[in-house]
């Protein structure tokens, strides 16, 4: 309240008490009305401050939830990309284990070819093992026989 209606409240409370009550004590009077203005004002304040108060915690607690709510939205968005990723490493994985599944195969394959390949060479040599010499005995006797008939 303003100081002009704290007086004019002031003034009429007197009056009022004065008229109803037998006054002994004017300045006893006056310091009776001020304090129960002061308590009045006191409580008034305190309602008013209680009011905003209550106000700001409402205020408080709404942004509160807010926060809450976002950060569930920020936790559920890193949880999508947790999958994301969980996914790309799952078909990541796949992809390499086909990768090496065709480097296994090509492996076997060389393998095999080259096993074969091996194969045929000591063929050849052990062929060529068994021919050379049954081919120089074969000549040696050829020439052999050719100079006795000569």
């Amino acid at each position: 309240m303003r100081d002009k209606d704290m007086t004019d409240i002031s003034r009429v409370l007197e009056e009022e008490l004065a008229e109803a009550f037998e006054v002994k004590d004017e300045k006893a009077l006056k310091r009776y009305v001020i304090l129960l203005l002061e308590n009045v004002m006191g409580r008034e304040k305190a309602e008013k401050q209680f009011v905003e108060l209550r106000s700001d915690i409402k205020v408080l607690a709404e942004t509160m939830q807010e926060g809450f709510r976002q950060m569930e939205k920020r936790f559920e968005q890193i949880d999508k990309r947790f999958e994301q990723v969980d996914k790309r490493f799952e078909d990541m994985y796949h992809y390499m284990d086909k990768r090496f599944e065709q480097i296994d195969k090509r492996f076997e394959d060389m393998y095999h070819y080259m096993d074969k390949r091996f194969e045929d060479l000591n063929k050849r040599i052990g062929f060529m093992s068994w021919f050379t010499p049954t081919i120089v005995t074969l000549l040696l006797t050829l020439v052999m026989a050719a100079m006795k008939f000569l």
